[in-house]
C-alpha cells in the first residue's frame, strides 16, 4: 500500500486573484457578515464526501469563500445526466467525478486553497489509513451507509454537515453533528431503520440543489465561526405545499448510534482551527 499522504491522492492548487492598484479586498464584503471571520476561513480543513450536484456547488461555494483546503472524496464516474446540474463539462464524461471537480474547482479560488481529490469511496480510503484530519466534515453522499460510517467515526471529534435530498427532487435537509452532541441518528432514525442504498436515475435538478448548498455554507460557518444559528436541523420543501422545518434537534438517551457509543474511545481525527 502506498504512503497514507499519496494515495490515489490528486493535487490542485488555485493561484487567487490578484489586484492591480487597487487597496480593496476581495473577501471584504463577506468580512463585513457578522460573525464572519477570513482568517477562520483561510485555515479552515473541510473533508467532503460527495462530488455530485451538491458536492459540486458547496466546493465551489467554499472555495470562492476563500478556504483554505478542501478534501473532496468520491469514486463516481461523470455521465451525461450529470452535465445539466453538477460542475462539470463534456470533456469531463467517463472520468472520476472527485478529480474532475478538483481540477474545475481551480479557475474558481479567488484565494490561495489548498484541493486535494481522491478518486474512491469514503469508507476504502479511511479503511487504507488515508490522513482525514480536518475541521469540519461534509457529507453529501446518495445512500446512507456512507452516512452511518461517518456519524460514528467522527462523532466525538469533528463537526460533520449531514446533506440530502429525496427522491423526488422537492425537499432537502441538513444536519449539523457536534462533537458529542446529538447524532444523525437522533435527527434521522430512519436513516438507521430504512437505509436507502445508491440510486441512481432518480429525480434531480439544480434549483433545489443550490437552495440546499447555502444553506450547507451557512452551517459550515456556524460550526467554526460565531455566526448565530437557532437550528442544527433544517429541512426546506421547494414547492411550498409543506412548511420548512427548522428545529434544534435534542440528544437521545437511548439513540442506537451515539446511546451505544458511550464510553468507546476513538482515535482522534480532528484538527484545531487557528486564525491567522
Amino acid at each position: 500500500m502506498k504512503n497514507s499522504t499519496t494515495w490515489l491522492k490528486s493535487r490542485y492548487l488555485t493561484a487567487g486573484v490578484l489586484l492591480d492598484g487597487t487597496n480593496e479586498s476581495i473577501t471584504d464584503r463577506q468580512e463585513k457578515v457578522p460573525g464572519f471571520k477570513q482568517s477562520v476561513m483561510d485555515a479552515l480543513c473541510v473533508l467532503q464526501i460527495g462530488a455530485g450536484g451538491l458536492g459540486g456547488e458547496i466546493a465551489q461555494g467554499l472555495v470562492r469563500k476563500g478556504v483554505g483546503k478542501l478534501m473532496i472524496f468520491d469514486g463516481d464516474t461523470v455521465e451525461s445526466s450529470n452535465l445539466s446540474r453538477q460542475l462539470f463539462y463534456k470533456e469531463d464524461m467517463y472520468k472520476n467525478k472527485a478529480t474532475s471537480l478538483a481540477k474545475n474547482l481551480v479557475k474558481e479560488g479567488i484565494k490561495k486553497t489548498d484541493i486535494e481529490a481522491y478518486p474512491c469511496m469514503f469508507q476504502k480510503a479511511a479503511e487504507n489509513k488515508v490522513d482525514i484530519k480536518c475541521n469540519v466534515v461534509v457529507c453529501a453522499p446518495d445512500n446512507d451507509d456512507t452516512r452511518i460510517y461517518v456519524a460514528k467515526l467522527f462523532y466525538k471529534i469533528t463537526p460533520v454537515v449531514f446533506v440530502g435530498l429525496d427522491r423526488q427532487a422537492s425537499t432537502g435537509y441538513i444536519f449539523i453533528q457536534k462533537p458529542n452532541g446529538p447524532c444523525m441518528a437522533c435527527a434521522l432514525p430512519r436513516t438507521i431503520e430504512n437505509k436507502r442504498e445508491h440510486c441512481p436515475n432518480v429525480a434531480a435538478i439544480i434549483d433545489l440543489v443550490k437552495i440546499i448548498a447555502g444553506f450547507v455554507l451557512f452551517a459550515i460557518d456556524s460550526a467554526v465561526m460565531e455566526r448565530r444559528s437557532n437550528w442544527n436541523f433544517r429541512q426546506f420543501f421547494i414547492a411550498g405545499f409543506a412548511p420548512e422545518i427548522v428545529r434544534t434537534v435534542e440528544k437521545k438517551p437511548d439513540c442506537i448510534l451515539c446511546g451505544a457509543m458511550k464510553g468507546k474511545v476513538h482515535k482522534k481525527q480532528g484538527a484545531k482551527v487557528k486564525s491567522k
